[in-house]
């Protein structure tokens, strides 16, 4: 991999920052993650969070990369299965294990690790900007709790997960989740204009 995937890849929060700024599934993935943010009020809670985002999204797009590569590879006829080759059970289970770890290059573990790099130097640097000039609590009026700024970038940083996990990953896995959820309130709607007719 060269340079400028690596800066690409860096340049992807802003993109994704675009997306939830601008779009309608970006607003309702950040709104309905910062709302459930919001009810947290101390920065390991938050953290935990984010954990569980960073491995739930880092698990998602390995299973994206393997649908991709699986696919591809199936085009040009080169992933063993019963019908395209003559091979045993047991043969084609270590071609599978092979197959799939290679799809789990090292480059695409660096750009995990660099993620959560950046992740890890912008909350230390919330943290340490806060206490220098040592910026007291605040409060929105849709939480009761007292927000930092460290909270406020953890909060970010869930959202760019968020985004990751239910906009991109799922979508490339074939569960536009929220599609779904969009169709459903449009049916709401329908349903309720038809009621107020009648």
């Amino acid at each position: 991999m060269d340079i400028n995937y690596y800066i690409s890849y860096l340049a992807k929060p802003l993109v994704t920052a675009k997306k939830i700024a601008t779009t309608p599934k970006g607003a309702a993935v950040s709104i309905s993650t910062l709302a459930l943010l919001s009810r947290l009020h101390i920065e390991i809670q938050l953290l935990i969070v984010l954990s569980v985002l960073v491995f739930v999204d880092f698990g998602t797009g390995i299973l994206v990369s393997f649908k991709k590569a699986r696919d591809e590879a199936k085009k040009k006829g080169l992933f063993a299965t019963k019908e395209t080759t003559n091979h045993k059970f047991w043969t084609r289970l270590l071609f599978k294990i092979k197959f799939y770890y290679d799809v789990v290059e090292s480059g695409r573990l660096r750009l995990s690790l660099l993620k959560m790099t950046m992740y890890m130097f912008a909350i230390i640097g919330a943290k340490t900007i806060q206490s220098m000039f040592k910026i007291k609590p605040f409060a929105f009026s849709f939480s009761e709790a007292d927000w930092t700024l460290t909270i406020i970038v953890i909060s970010i940083c869930c959202v760019f997960e968020a985004h990751s996990i239910f906009i991109e990953n799922f979508k490339a896995l074939g569960y536009d989740l929220i599609d779904k959820i969009f169709s459903v309130f449009g049916t709401y709607k329908e349903i309720k204009k038809e009621f107020k007719e009648d």
